[in-house]
């Protein structure tokens, strides 16, 4: 089903907002993004992970309850951290979906919004740190790295930082990811107990100014990027219609050529 609302036009379409999901998208496959934005061909959404959506409520609560008393989470003085959860007017709308903390990028006429998970501050720099919560269930401690998830994961505490930068806010050299990890032993009884994992990221915005100046030349682009194989939507799509032409021509595909 193709959007209408929230489409990109070349020298029309002015303060087009792009949001920290759709930088991501772009990097995984440019013509997806260029669809998604200029075309209004979305991607089909995967299931809501609610269980999720759940643990993440919950941890905002409980870190907003230190946050109104101005103390340390347990958390802190476990890990022998000065910081506390940062206050600010503007957090409930930086954390919300389609809000979100927001940056105009003058020089490219775009609008770039991510929506945080925390905020909390380094009460010895009084710099920001961004902090992202995650829920699984696997087992063993949960360990950062180079692989599955965790480019992307790391991209996105990249870009807050980036943002809150771009806010004129001094940001700590390290973020953190708050992984929520569901145990599997003894019986459920009502009850879902975690593992709480503190991982530490030293994050990096160098690639971003390059990355959104790209973005923005295929936003102008009139012609569709090419496709990737690392792309599974695009490689599923090339499949399909390699499949069809050899169901329905044989394989006499020169006349595709």
């Amino acid at each position: 089903m193709i959007r209408k609302r929230n489409i990109y036009s070349k020298g029309i379409t002015k303060n087009f907002r792009v949001s920290r999901s759709k930088v991501d998208l772009f990097m995984k496959c440019k013509r997806c993004f260029w669809l998604d934005r200029v075309k209004g061909l979305a991607l089909i959404s995967p299931p809501s992970f609610t269980l999720n959506n759940a643990v993440d409520s919950l941890l905002k609560n409980e870190f907003d309850y230190y946050r109104n008393k101005k103390e340390k989470h347990p958390i802190f003085i476990e890990n022998n951290l000065n910081y506390i959860p940062f206050s600010h007017d503007s957090l409930e709308i930086w954390r919300e979906n389609f809000k979100g903390l927001e940056f105009y990028d003058h020089e490219l006429g775009l609008t770039f919004t991510g929506a945080l998970d925390d905020i909390w501050i380094n009460l010895d720099s009084n710099k920001l740190i961004v902090v992202d919560y995650k829920a699984t269930s696997k087992k063993g401690q949960i360990e950062i790295s180079d692989e599955g998830w965790w480019p992307a994961y790391k991209r996105q505490i990249d870009f807050y930082n980036y943002l809150l930068l771009k806010n004129n806010f001094e940001v700590d050299d390290v973020g953190y990811f708050l992984y929520a990890n569901g145990k599997k032993e003894g019986s459920f009884n009502s009850r879902l107990n975690f593992d709480i994992d503190l991982i530490e990221y030293s994050h990096d915005t160098s690639w971003i100014p390059k990355t959104l100046k790209e973005l923005s030349s295929t936003l102008d682009n009139e012609e569709m990027p090419d496709f990737s194989r690392k792309c599974d939507h695009c490689s599923y799509y090339e499949d399909r219609q390699l499949s069809y032409r050899r169901l329905n021509y044989g394989q006499n595909l020169d006349l595709f050529d």
